[in-house]
């Protein structure tokens, strides 16, 4: 990431894909994030950002903390269906993933609600 923004025009904005390593990304030059997560919880996400626009770079430090483990699961561990579960145990309508992706099981779905009980806590 930090040679892409080396490599980059001057007033080109990249940013980054991957939620774990959003602050970091920030911290190298990053603009900002494209992030799966956000879907289940923006204002997770636009906290870390505004964190680090503030130069509270301990809060936002904590805050990517408490969101690694539910990017992690939502993305790398349980993909598309755990992302779409983890949107609806949010509030959002995520649906069931299409055809051959199934949704999760119920002891994933009882992991997501942990995860997000941990960030709202």
């Amino acid at each position: 990431m930090s040679e892409i923004i080396r490599l980059s025009q001057r007033g080109f904005a990249v940013f980054v894909g991957s939620a774990p390593v959003f602050f970091p990304a920030l911290c190298v030059g990053a603009a900002g994030g494209i992030l799966a997560v956000a879907n289940v919880v923006p204002q997770e996400c636009v906290r870390i950002q505004t964190l680090f626009e503030e130069k509270k770079f301990d809060h936002a430090r904590d805050s990517q903390g408490r969101l690694t483990p539910l990017a992690n699961a939502v993305t790398a561990k349980y993909g598309i269906g755990g992302l779409k579960m983890a949107m609806d145990l949010a509030g959002y309508f995520g649906g069931n993933p299409r055809s051959p992706l199934k949704r999760p099981d119920k002891n994933i779905e009882e992991e997501l609600k942990r995860h997000l009980l941990r960030l709202k806590g």
